[in-house]
């Protein structure tokens, strides 16, 4: 939801994450980017969901069709430093997946590109059934850097 802006805004300036390849450059573009994803959801060309503790955001997960290949989706998380180790990025992920297996029927794959330096997070898409594939190098860039990215895949019907 656009109110959630401040918020998400706030886990992902504040919350220290070197390998995240989006940055969120104030709350006025991460309002602009929630509008944009309600207008994916309408075009079925990504879907983000947003992850509550209650009544608190604690992160998001997403599901991203390639445009040329519909029958595979890439998933991303993140989850506020603060509750990592906890269970919600895996607990998120699972919960994607289902719903990209209930409601996207034409989703056969799903994969996930991660830093190679970024071990809470490949420990939560091993968790998750997810198997590593191979290395791209230099392929994801964050800020202004550019790492070497672990392709993680599954096969979800």
């Amino acid at each position: 939801m656009i109110k959630d802006a401040e918020e998400f805004y706030k886990i992902l300036n504040e919350g220290c994450f070197p390998y995240f390849p989006v940055n969120v450059a104030s709350i006025a573009a991460e309002k602009r980017f929630l509008r944009r994803s309600r207008k994916e959801w309408q075009h079925e060309s990504a879907f983000n969901f947003t992850v509550m503790l209650g009544s608190r955001v604690i992160g998001a997960v997403g599901i991203m069709p390639e445009n040329s290949r519909p029958y595979n989706a890439e998933i991303g998380y993140f989850i506020d430093r603060e509750l990592h180790g906890r269970g919600y990025a895996l607990q998120a992920t699972i919960q994607a997946e289902q719903f990209a297996r209930v409601f996207r029927p034409e989703i056969k794959r799903l994969q996930a590109l991660i830093v190679v330096d970024n071990t809470p997070s490949i420990r939560v898409i091993e968790k998750a059934g997810y198997k590593r594939e191979g290395c791209l190098q230099s392929y994801l860039k964050c800020g202004e850097n550019y790492y070497d990215a672990y392709i993680y895949g599954k096969i979800i019907r």
